[in-house]
């Protein structure tokens, strides 16, 4: 099987090849069982097309507009060098001599942690028999997966953390289709040169060609083709003649995977710190948002399991500066902002895993809906979210009244800690909505909408609270004094 001529992606019409994707009017879905390997497998499915299509800028807007027809994929596969992108090759790189790999089921690889029985590695499943045989189609995108998104520390003493850092932020662009989809996260070749400021000389031969060595990998010498399949791992999946029905995609087929080997690289990436000490340098992946800060630039990434993404979608596309760091939206989403591309409608997809803990809890993927004139309304994306983190930290001033007042401050930091969480879980859908009407609505009606919901969610939470607490007089005092700040900071 070969990724770039041969059925390997599962959709609800079955598996469909890339050109077929590519070049078909049908209205394809994928159809995987888990959000994080379709975050996934959108990324693989753009990096391969961004390998095999080469777009300029001027490309690029061709093939969001008009689509892609089977001859320009011809002639662009006949140009490829596809040996690379054999089943048994694509992303798989020969361990060195006298080394030995390490090996686990391929369940590490679905739910993106360790299935062991520590408090940071919960697994999506109670049971690693729920999800321990896949497809070898489905070998590629878990390897993707592995070697991009999944903080390589989960597998504890043989981890290595990728190109991108451990736990990064996906910012993708979602278009009207999947086949939009995936041009729109295309990357312009020539836009990007220009932004990365790689060596003339970055080679750009994939690392299961050509392996990396040495201590550090400096990002300026690893070119766009590169750095897009970028290895952590020597890896190597033992597919076997066994029929099975795939855990990931549902599809059945005559062969099956449920193992996998792998050893770490030697040398590391400037998301590393040793990469960072060692002025390695960040590699400008284009699906991740960048903070910069005065020790070097990391990949952004959620905090905690009670982080939402809404409070940081402005600097995701936009920036934002402060005292200790800049935010810089990822590369992708430039491409949109800064006026070089222009399709009829945006949403922006944001996916991840937080980075230090495996549950479900912990799963990031977001859908919002952004203005199709981007670049000119910027300011009403900043507006809402303004809004929305002026009111978090309203209701945050007005529950600090119930500390100090002689109850232990495990107990009322608890109350407080549930409430924030419940707001900032419940804006969540209020700002998706909000958004959908950036287009439509001028700045002042929009952040009156905006002001008025969250207001009001405040006050709901606020106010159950306080009812809860109406007979424990020294709370409800507190919880009243708190009311009237909430009250005063509306107006």
């Amino acid at each position: 099987m070969n990724l770039l001529k041969d059925p390997f992606i599962s959709t609800t019409q079955g598996k469909v090849s890339l050109k077929t994707l590519l070049t078909s009017d049908d209205d394809f879905q994928l159809q995987y069982y888990f959000d994080e390997i379709q975050l996934a497998m959108l990324q693989l499915l753009a990096s391969l097309t961004t390998v095999i299509l080469r777009p300029s800028l001027t490309d690029l807007r061709s093939f969001l507009a008009n689509g892609v027809t089977k001859q320009q994929y011809d002639i662009a596969l006949a140009a490829i060098d596809d040996q690379w992108f054999e089943a048994d090759c694509f992303m798989q790189s020969q361990k060195p001599a006298n080394t030995k790999f390490a090996e686990g089921p391929i369940t590490k690889l679905i739910s993106g942690i360790e299935c062991g029985g520590s408090q940071d590695a919960l697994g999506l499943f109670s049971e690693v028999k729920h999800a321990d045989v896949v497809c070898s189609d489905c070998v590629h995108v878990l390897n993707y997966n592995l070697h991009m998104n999944i903080k390589g520390e989960c597998f504890g003493p043989t981890g290595a953390t990728g190109i991108r850092g451990g736990g990064a932020i996906s910012t993708l662009v979602s278009g009207k289709s999947l086949k939009n989809t995936i041009l729109a996260n295309t990357i312009a070749l020539d836009y990007f040169h220009k932004s990365a400021h790689l060596d003339n000389d970055a080679e750009n031969r994939f690392m299961w060609e050509l392996p990396p060595s040495g201590d550090f990998y400096l990002a300026q010498k690893i070119g766009l083709a590169r750095g897009l399949f970028a290895l952590a791992y020597h890896i190597d999946f033992k597919v076997v003649d066994l029929p099975c029905e795939c855990d990931v995609c549902g599809h059945p087929s005559s062969q099956s995977v449920s193992t996998f080997s792998r050893v770490k690289y030697t040398g590391s990436y400037g998301s590393t710190k040793n990469g960072r000490e060692g002025s390695a340098g960040w590699w400008l992946h284009p699906y991740t948002p960048r903070s910069v800060k005065e020790d070097g630039t990391y990949a952004v990434c959620a905090r905690d399991q009670h982080w939402q993404s809404w409070q940081e979608l402005a600097s995701y596309v936009i920036g934002k500066e402060t005292d200790k760091a800049s935010v810089k939206p990822a590369f992708i989403v430039r491409q949109y902002t800064d006026g070089f591309l222009s399709p009829d409608a945006i949403n922006l997809l944001i996916g991840g895993n937080i980075a230090k803990k495996g549950s479900i809890m912990g799963r990031v993927y977001d859908l919002y809906s952004m203005p199709s004139t981007l670049p000119k309304n910027l300011e009403r994306v900043t507006l809402v979210i303004d809004v929305g983190l002026e009111q978090k930290e309203r209701l945050s001033t007005a529950f600090n009244k119930i500390f100090g007042i002689g109850y232990d401050k495990n107990f009322v930091g608890g109350i407080k800690e549930q409430a924030m969480y419940r707001f900032v879980a419940n804006a969540q859908q209020i700002v998706q909505k909000i958004l959908l009407d950036v287009d439509r609505k001028e700045a002042r009606l929009l952040r009156k909408d905006a002001t008025h919901q969250l207001q009001r969610e405040a006050r709901t939470i606020f106010t159950e609270i306080q009812r809860k607490y109406q007979h424990d007089l020294p709370l409800f005092k507190a919880l009243v004094k708190g009311e009237a700040v909430l009250l005063k900071s509306n107006t």
